[in-house]
């Protein structure tokens, strides 16, 4: 039996540091044992089972040892029991149990523990014969779920998005853990609604922002994900291939309640008195013929617990980074998705993809393009019960009684905002989560944002019989506008701008920027995330000093420094490239800039040599309104879903009294055939 260990790690960085340097140093020398690379971590749990999963960089001879009490483990799963996945040898023909893409080396263990009892709380370690790896005290544990439908309280921590790496996703999560432990009210549940691992998903970038990050949760709780369109670079739903279907164990076959679905991309599963069901809003078919909605149907006919919550990636009712009006996932699942889920009683759906925190009122049936409020709204009140009080359902699962509608991208993504849905209550362009809370017959949700303030409050309490009446002239929120305390740019007359062109990047939008210092060589790349740490801001366009005509004045620039980065991303649809003719930067521009599109230089203005610190030999150009350039060969540049535009501005010399950058991105689209 393992000894107990006394020591106690409590800061974050020691332990990542520790990670990654026995990571490296035992990879790199054979004579030292195998090291611990990732986890261990949990999945796939039921009231009497639970997978444990870790990694290590070589072979071992892997054991966990469980029981009651942390100091006495006292039952095992020996290595016969345990799954073992490796990367497939240069040359060797991948299997079932290959790794997609993991460092050479690399062996997961897949340990499933059977013949638990419901409700209980278990202590765990894992290790390689005799040698402990990890565990053996009282930050490994699990808890098997409550039987089905019985009355638990159930607590679920909800995020999306967050896959950044960065001090803003941190400060996301050490916000809910504060909330948590300051009410003294542990997770039962992890659910993230995809986009955790930016930008393409990779196996690398699952361990860096996702594993790495959370894993003083992962230890204890299991997540419960979505694929997120992130994910979708590397991993495929359709085939449940990648590190995203590497790092997750879904119930295929309804191990955990739920009808079996035969796919890890879609599933459902109960906890208590919920039941819970992820759909792949990503790559897989949305039609209501399609294998994922034929499945719901059914799963919802079978579903007999008192709460239903749904959730998957890419929200139905969004005007944050996103347009649910516009794009035509969102629009599916809307017009296609909404109605199988309303006609099947679901009472909750938690969505990301739009980096921004909305909630609805109580909705039913607004499923039209565009979306309105007229005629769907059940109860146009706050849903706060310290405001005008919770939404109201009847007791049980019943049709169409209305669903409250959660877009929770806000894990750490830059948040934006381009409008107002009519069918929300509440916008807030904060990062943050949500915590959940379901006691009987009352379900509560908290936005906490990443200072720990608590931003939104609604609950649903469903008792009795409710009769559903539909609010004439509901209440909604005002139009979304960006005020401009600032004088009109107008378009010069130096530079003709085409006759017909959209705008992929608006005026006055938001962009991360960096004054008065110099990034790293590779901050025009799709997968730099900017950082707090690393001193950029978020800011409206124009940026900068003297004329009063800059909308975030750098009131320091003046004979301080003379560059600034700025950069922003916009997104494309599948087969929007080949529409485009042309694009086209439009910028009113004081002194000279170059601009970059996914890392590649696309043009390049007044600065004859050298890019950033090493830039020489600027021209003087006095700002007088947008002048249009065209990007001849940047479209090759372009990619479907995430894209970068990136532009360096710099004054001619130290000593000028004035600075502008106010770029925005247009398209011209291709003539009809």
């Amino acid at each position: 039996m393992y000894q107990r260990t006394n020591l106690a790690l409590n800061s974050h960085t020691l332990l990542l540091a520790i990670f990654v340097l026995s990571r490296h140093v035992a990879a790199d020398d054979p004579a030292l044992p195998p090291a611990l690379t990732r986890g261990p971590y949990l999945q796939l749990s039921t009231p009497s089972s639970v997978s444990i999963i870790w990694r290590t960089n070589a072979e071992t001879q892997p054991i966990v040892r469980y029981g009651l009490d942390p100091e006495q483990l006292d039952q095992s799963l020996p290595v016969a029991s345990i799954l073992v996945r490796r990367v497939p040898k240069v040359g060797e023909v991948p299997g079932d149990l290959s790794l997609h893409s993991a460092p050479e080396g690399t062996v997961q263990y897949d340990a499933t523990l059977t013949g638990l009892k419901s409700g209980t709380t278990y202590y765990y370690a894992i290790g390689n014969g005799d040698k402990k790896l990890a565990g053996g005290d009282a930050e490994y544990y699990f808890r098997t779920h409550p039987e089905p439908g019985e009355v638990k309280p159930v607590r679920i921590w909800v995020v999306g998005d967050s896959g950044t790496g960065d001090a803003r996703q941190a400060a996301v999560y050490q916000a809910m853990r504060d909330h948590v432990a300051k009410q003294k009210h542990p997770l039962d549940l992890y659910v993230h609604v995809g986009d955790m691992a930016y930008p393409s998903g990779t196996d690398e970038e699952f361990q860096r922002t996702f594993f790495n990050v959370y894993q003083p949760t992962l230890r204890n709780t299991v997540c419960w994900a979505s694929m997120g369109n992130h994910e979708g670079k590397t991993s495929k739903g359709l085939l449940g291939v990648g590190p995203y279907y590497d790092a997750y164990v879904c119930p295929k076959r309804g191990e955990a309640g739920g009808l079996p679905s035969a796919s890890e991309a879609f599933y459902s599963f109960d906890y208590a008195n919920v039941h819970f069901i992820c759909l792949d809003s990503h790559d897989l078919d949305r039609a209501p013929t399609g294998v994922m909605a034929e499945w719901l149907r059914a799963d919802l006919e079978k579903a007999k617990s008192d709460w239903i919550i749904a959730y998957w990636h890419h929200p139905p009712y969004t005007k944050g980074s996103h347009d649910s009006d516009k794009e035509e996932a969102l629009i599916e699942m809307r017009e296609l998705i909404m109605p199988i889920l309303e006609a099947g009683g679901v009472d909750l759906v938690l969505t990301g993809h739009s980096h921004i925190y909305e909630r609805s009122m109580l909705i039913d049936g607004a499923y039209q393009t565009p979306t309105i409020a007229e005629g769907v709204v059940l109860n146009d009140g706050d849903g706060s019960p310290i405001g005008d009080g919770p939404y109201r359902k009847s007791k049980g699962l019943h049709a169409h009684q209305g669903t409250v509608q959660v877009v929770t991208g806000n894990g750490g993504a830059k948040v934006s905002r381009v409008g107002t849905s009519p069918v929300m209550k509440q916008v807030i362009v904060e990062y943050g989560s949500v915590i959940l809370d379901v006691d009987g017959d009352t379900l509560t949700g908290v936005m906490v944002n990443r200072g720990g303030d608590e931003r939104d409050l609604f609950s649903i309490v469903k008792q009795g019989s409710v009769v559903p009446q539909i609010v004439k002239s509901p209440r909604t929120l005002p139009l979304y506008s960006v005020a401009i305390d600032k004088p009109r740019i107008n378009k010069s007359e130096m530079t003709p701008f085409p006759k017909k062109a959209v705008e992929l990047i608006k005026p006055n939008s938001d962009w991360d920027y960096l004054a008065g210092s110099h990034p790293p060589e590779k901050w025009t790349a799709l997968g730099f995330i900017p950082n707090d740490a690393g001193g950029w801001k978020s800011g409206t366009v124009g940026i900068g000093f003297g004329d009063s005509d800059d909308v975030t004045e750098l009131k320091d620039m003046e004979k301080k420094y003379t560059v600034v980065y700025a950069r922003t991303d916009f997104e494309l649809p599948p087969g929007a490239t080949e529409k485009i003719s042309e694009l086209g930067l439009a910028i009113s521009y004081d002194d000279a800039f170059i601009a970059y599109l996914n890392g590649h230089e696309v043009l390049r203005v007044g600065v004859k040599k050298g890019h950033g610190a090493t830039a020489g030999d600027i021209e003087s150009h006095e700002a007088d309104g947008y002048e249009y350039f065209p990007l001849k060969d940047a479209k090759q540049y372009l990619m479907e879903d995430d894209n970068i535009l990136s532009v360096e501005g710099h004054n001619s010399n130290i000593g000028s009294s004035d600075f502008t950058l106010d770029p925005y991105l247009l398209a011209v689209p291709r003539a009809a055939e």
